[in-house]
């Protein structure tokens, strides 16, 4: 199953979305928040390098 540009692009808007609500949690004593925002902003750059790198390679 392919992803389309756009569904990454969705899922990295999503993501970005849910990054401050893991932040506001991290703040309190809960480690499943802070790890969960540490691997969201994972997600996030590994999406967006995978979408970079798929425009330079087509072009």
């Amino acid at each position: 199953m392919e992803i389309t540009k756009t569904d990454a692009t969705n899922v990295i808007r999503y993501l970005e979305d849910a990054l401050p609500l893991y932040d506001a949690l991290a703040a309190l004593p809960m480690q499943k928040a802070t790890c969960r925002a540490h691997m969201i902003r994972q997600l996030i750059s590994k999406l967006k390098n995978k979408l970079s790198h798929d425009k330079t390679r087509h072009h």
